[in-house]
C-alpha cells in the first residue's frame, strides 16, 4: 500500500506535510523492484541528491526483466557530471532515505527566480525523485517529488519557517511535483524512449534530473507532454 505524507503543524497554523514515512515506503517499493524485477513490466527510477553545491544522480531502467543502472556525480556549476564508477552516490542516496526529517517542495518552488538547489539551508539535503513503474497486468503509476531532508528537528523547523510558501501543505501537490498518481492505461514506458544507461542522453528533453535546476524545470514540462508516446 502506498504511503501518503503525514501532517505537521508549524507556527503559521498551516499544516506542512511530513514525508518521512512516505520516503520510507518509496524505498521499500524500489527495493522490491530491484529484488523481483519480473513482477514488473517496466520501471524508470531517477534520483538525485544535492548538498552544499555537490550532487549525485542515479538512473535505473527496468525493461524485459533486465535492470540496468548508471551513476553520475559532480558540482552543480559543472556543465557535465562524471560517471560515478565507485557508486558513491548510491550510498549517499541510501543515506538520504534514512534522514529523520523529510519535507517536500511544491510547484511554487519551480516558479521562484532562484531554485532550492542554490538557496536551501546549508544543513539541508535536497532530493529529486522521479519514479515511473508498471506492475504486470496493472496500470502505470508515477510520482515526482522534490524533497528536503534534515538530520535534526531544529534545522527542519527553521526550514519550515523560512520556506513555508514553497513547501507542500496538506498533501497539496501539483502538476510538476506530485505524489503517486495513476497514469492512463495505455501509458507504458517505451523500451527505446529513454535510451540505455550509458548513452549520451544528458541533453535529452526527457531527462528530468539535470545539473541545472532551471533546465530541470523545463524538462518536467517536456516529460508531461510526452508521457503518452
Amino acid at each position: 500500500m502506498t504511503k501518503l505524507g503525514t501532517l505537521h503543524e508549524v507556527d503559521t497554523g498551516m499544516p506542512a506535510t511530513s514525508y518521512t514515512d512516505y520516503l520510507r515506503g518509496l524505498r521499500t517499493l524500489l527495493d522490491r523492484v530491484r529484488d523481483k524485477p519480473f513482477e514488473y513490466r517496466n520501471a524508470l527510477i531517477e534520483m538525485a541528491i544535492y548538498r552544499n553545491g555537490y550532487g549525485y544522480r542515479s538512473r535505473e531502467l527496468l525493461s524485459g526483466g533486465r535492470l540496468v543502472s548508471e551513476y553520475h556525480a559532480g558540482p552543480l556549476n559543472a556543465q557535465n557530471w562524471l560517471p560515478d564508477n565507485k557508486r558513491i552516490g548510491r550510498t549517499e542516496i541510501e543515506g538520504f532515505f534514512n534522514l529523520p526529517e523529510i519535507y517536500a517542495y511544491s510547484d511554487n518552488a519551480l516558479a521562484v527566480q532562484q531554485s532550492p538547489l542554490s538557496t536551501a539551508h546549508w544543513n539541508a539535503t535536497v532530493g529529486l525523485f522521479d519514479v515511473l513503474i508498471c506492475e504486470r497486468n496493472s496500470t502505470p503509476r508515477r510520482q515526482r517529488m522534490l524533497f528536503a531532508g534534515f538530520a535534526d528537528k531544529i534545522h527542519a523547523e527553521f526550514f519550515l519557517a523560512t520556506d513555508h510558501d514553497l513547501i507542500v501543505h496538506d498533501h497539496s501537490t501539483g502538476a510538476q511535483l506530485f505524489e503517486w498518481r495513476t497514469d492512463e492505461p495505455n501509458q507504458m514506458l517505451p523500451q527505446d524512449a529513454w535510451g540505455e544507461p550509458g548513452t549520451d542522453d544528458r541533453h535529452s528533453p526527457r531527462l528530468l534530473i539535470t545539473t541545472d535546476f532551471r533546465a530541470a524545470k523545463l524538462a518536467t514540462k517536456a516529460i508531461s507532454s510526452e508521457t503518452n508516446v
